[in-house]
């Protein structure tokens, strides 16, 4: 049986419409892996050391690309070899991970100083407990020590995780906003351990 060019054309339709829809589907699978990388590199330290990468060529990438200056070519072109990477693996418990945390820059500016303000009270102490208070001074502080002291216990097992310290970023974050206040600049900084310590 002949078939005529324009049945030819009509079969050759069908089969290139999968391989379109592939295309799509890879284009998609690759933006919203981007969208994970830009988020990755947006998470405070304290956050960032904790995520379980399937690989050290993976954390190293993100690692290099935190370093670089925000909003330069270079850091561009370093997060997206960095998503190249990560790619060639599930992606998806990098996603769960960075929700069990409780931070997301994206959708909401103010987490990375909120993020900072966790850390800061996790790991320093009396004095950045006291900090916090003065400016909230009607906030419950029996109840914010001891959601910093499950998360102080949480951090150091090491888990993956997070359960304690996303309580206690709900518990400041709503705070908060029910009190209007800012978060102190020296709280809203990246923890640096003192000398000494």
């Amino acid at each position: 049986m002949r078939i005529t060019m324009a049945e030819q054309q009509h079969f050759e339709g069908f089969d290139s419409e999968p391989e379109e829809l592939s295309r799509s589907a890879y284009k998609r699978e690759a933006q919203a892996i981007r969208k994970l990388a830009d988020k990755i590199a947006d998470l405070g330290t304290l956050s960032f050391k904790h995520l379980n990468f399937p690989d050290e060529s993976v954390k190293e990438a993100f690692v290099i690309a935190r370093g670089m200056r925000k909003n330069s070519d270079e850091k561009r072109r370093q997060l997206q070899f960095a998503a190249k990477l990560l790619r060639a693996y599930d992606a998806e418990d990098l996603k769960k991970q960075i929700e069990s945390i409780g931070a997301t820059p994206k959708a909401d500016p103010n987490a990375m100083r909120l993020e900072n303000l966790r850390e800061n009270l996790i790991r320093g102490g009396v004095k950045a407990l006291n900090t916090f208070t003065a400016v909230i001074n009607d906030t419950d502080r029996n109840k914010l020590r001891t959601l910093i002291k499950k998360a102080k216990d949480e951090l150091a097992q090491e888990k993956g995780e997070r359960p304690a310290a996303r309580a206690l970023f709900k518990y400041i974050k709503s705070e908060l906003q029910r009190s209007g206040a800012a978060i102190p600049d020296e709280l809203a900084k990246p923890y640096i351990e003192e000398e000494g310590k």
